[in-house]
């Protein structure tokens, strides 16, 4: 019995486009509709999850796949599923360069009402070229510009959500007696992905949570570690800490490896190939840390995000716990193949596995039928 107990949220990065994660012929059978991410999070409810989050994505890559070619708008997604939900949390994404701030502070007032309460916010700076260069709304701006963009951005949100009226006039945005009614009950989760020392930065300056990718790698402890220590740093103590984990679960270690091997064997290489080629297209490609991934994922021919992990529920267990105690990790946010069985299986089989392992979670404890 570990001696470390570290309570921790769970949510689920829900499939808002088709395929999941999966960029292969073989991948589940998931469609990016409403009517399956409605029952995904009804059930992530059930099962006890803390929160579901989705993607922001406006274009996808082809190929025989047809990998993300149909994707759900984030925030009106999250509208629905807030009406249809009483206590997990719904968090949607936005682009910072491509929604004005009074625009984006007003439409997560409506959600926190939907919602009651219960509505974050993750930031993105950027993007790829193509992604968001088809709405013509692409800013060619370097890696430092565009967390210059976001800084402003954050700015005029919050200011919009404390403020009467609001006069602003920056490099970015222009304000003139700028009027956002009602306000949020309080004030809404804002989690951000940045990875790098500039996108860390502007994470622990503006935002409650850090959220990256993570596997049971060293880099991975590593990256959660840092996060505390640059938030101890900034006099934000309870800042937290988010890890990203891809599980492909099988009754034994031998059934996980072959579902992922069955992925790969049908690996669309046409849909890799225009994921690498958008990404790298980008200017700030080389400090992009989600741009990187990406194409590294393109770069190994790979079904599945890096890092990935495969196992039984015994393994996936300690995989993910050594990251959780050792990284200091407050959340997890999981993607799996079938978000129907697989998410059952890691709510009753996996998580609760990992209280002997010092990770305490809500999931397994008292779960209704689902």
């Amino acid at each position: 019995m570990s001696t470390i107990q570290r309570a921790v949220d769970v949510g689920v990065f829900i499939p808002v486009g088709n395929n999941g994660w999966i960029a292969s012929t073989n991948a589940p059978k998931v469609p990016g509709s409403y009517e399956h991410n409605l029952q995904v999070t009804l059930l992530a409810e059930r099962l006890g999850f803390d929160f579901v989050l989705s993607m922001a994505k406006w274009r996808g890559y082809g190929g025989p796949s047809k990998h993300w070619d149909v994707t759900l708008e984030s925030l009106t997604t999250m509208a629905g599923l807030a009406q249809a939900t009483k206590t997990i949390d719904i968090w949607g994404t936005v682009h910072m360069m491509i929604f004005p701030p009074a625009i984006v502070a007003k439409m997560v007032a409506t959600l926190d009402q939907i919602s009651g309460g219960r509505v974050g916010l993750n930031l993105v700076s950027g993007s790829n070229p193509h992604d968001l260069g088809q709405l013509g709304l692409w800013k060619p701006l370097d890696h430092a510009g565009r967390y210059e963009l976001a800084d402003e951005w954050i700015r005029v949100v919050k200011r919009l959500w404390s403020e009467d009226r609001v006069d602003h006039k920056g490099t970015f945005f222009e304000l003139n007696d700028c009027m956002s009614n009602p306000k949020p009950s309080k004030r809404p989760t804002i989690i951000c992905a940045g990875a790098s020392d500039r996108g860390f930065q502007f994470t622990i300056d503006n935002c409650d949570a850090s959220f990256f990718t993570a596997s049971d790698d060293d880099a991975s402890i590593a990256r959660g570690k840092r996060a505390k220590e640059l938030a101890v740093r900034a006099g934000k103590p309870d800042f937290k800490s988010y890890g990203l984990f891809m599980v492909v679960p099988g009754r034994t270690d031998a059934e996980a490896q072959a579902r992922l091997d069955r992925f790969d064997a049908g690996v669309d290489r046409e849909a890799l190939a225009t994921q690498t080629a958008e990404y790298s297209s980008d200017v700030s490609a080389k400090q992009n840390f989600a741009a990187q991934f990406f194409i590294d994922q393109g770069a190994r021919v790979s079904s599945v995000l890096g890092g990935t992990l495969t196992g039984s529920a015994e393994s996936l267990a300690r995989r993910m716990a050594r990251t959780i105690v050792e990284g200091e990790l407050d959340g997890v946010t999981l993607i799996v193949p079938d978000f129907i069985e697989d998410l059952r299986f890691m709510a009753e089989e996996v998580f609760p596995r990992m209280e002997e392992l010092g990770v305490s979670t809500k999931l397994g404890k008292s779960l209704e039928t689902a």
